[in-house]
């Protein structure tokens, strides 16, 4: 049976760093489209540096949108603000200074509902 690949979008404010986060999900996780800016994917990933208000704006909008998963892939991130991002809904959270292949794949699929959730706790391990 022919299995139709997941499909993420990718929203971030450096547009320099979207590109090279895409890439990467190219690269590791072939069975994974990365759509166009603008398109929507199954599943979005927010790109949020630190202190970065317009990446917060963004996350706030889909997670309340509620049209796909969303994962947040942050370069820092208080306590209060990892309280304020499980409020959102956000399927998982990665660290991006330490992203895995392994934690990548595990959220990408776990959001698009093809393997067991886990608690978003469990992703910043």
């Amino acid at each position: 049976m022919f299995k139709k690949p997941i499909t993420i979008s990718v929203h971030a404010t450096d547009e320099l760093a979207r590109a090279r986060f895409a890439r990467e999900v190219r690269a590791v996780l072939p069975g994974v489209q990365v759509v166009r800016r603008g398109e929507e994917g199954a599943v979005d990933f927010v790109l949020m540096g630190a202190d970065d208000p317009a990446a917060a704006a963004t996350l706030r909008r889909l997670a309340r949108a509620g049209e796909a998963p969303v994962v947040l892939v942050a370069d820092e991130l208080g306590e209060s603000e990892l309280m304020a991002v499980a409020e959102y809904g956000v399927s998982s959270v990665l660290w991006r200074p330490a992203i895995t292949r392994r934690q990548l794949s595990r959220a990408v699929h776990s959001a698009a509902g093809c393997c067991p959730k886990l608690p978003m706790v469990t992703a910043l391990m």
